[in-house]
């Protein structure tokens, strides 16, 4: 499993380019699998996050601050839907079986860390002998991600620069 990893600050532009990424990857007609993440206001007015099937625009609630939901895991202020997190894990598990399947996963860090939310899957996911995950990080988190999961110059490329390129998108497709 190759790794490209998308890193920057908070409201930096990392799902932006993921996307964007995303979008060029359909263009090409590539295999791809997983999800994107968009910060979202809740129906009762706290922050939150809500995932996005890549391909098919399918989205969750994955997760809401100060506001219990349904399937409540409760990591730091954030509430989770377990619910939520099952479809995200179902969405990267459905490129297991393809064809040099790539796979996009927005964010890592904090609770990956700590052993939740997305842990498991990024863990499988590098057990695969082919493919390439996309995965964005915090830049206050890349070192200790990049440590947790055993990430180096072999077997990954980190990219800090958000302005999107069809290199970038080249790479990422010859994995």
């Amino acid at each position: 499993m190759r790794v490209v990893i998308v890193s920057g600050k908070r409201g930096e532009g990392k799902t932006t380019f993921l996307i964007k990424c995303v979008e060029e990857l359909q263009r090409r007609n590539r295999a791809l699998f997983g999800f994107y993440a968009e910060n979202v206001k809740t129906p009762v007015g706290s922050e939150g996050y809500r995932i996005i099937k890549v391909g098919t625009g399918e989205s969750l609630l994955l997760c809401q601050r100060d506001h219990p939901i349904s399937g409540n895991l409760r990591l730091a202020d954030f509430w989770f839907d377990e619910r939520a997190i099952a479809s995200g894990e179902q969405w990267l598990r459905e490129g297991f079986v393809a064809e040099n399947p790539i796979f996009i996963l927005d964010e890592a860090g904090k609770f990956e860390l700590d052993g939740h939310v997305w842990d498991n899957s990024i863990k499988q996911l590098l057990q695969l002998e082919t493919g390439t995950l996309v995965i964005t990080v915090r830049d206050r988190f890349l070192t200790r991600v990049m440590e947790k999961y055993q990430l180096d110059k072999a077997n990954s490329m980190v990219t800090d620069d958000l302005l999107f390129t069809v290199e970038l998108v080249d790479k990422i497709e010859r994995g």
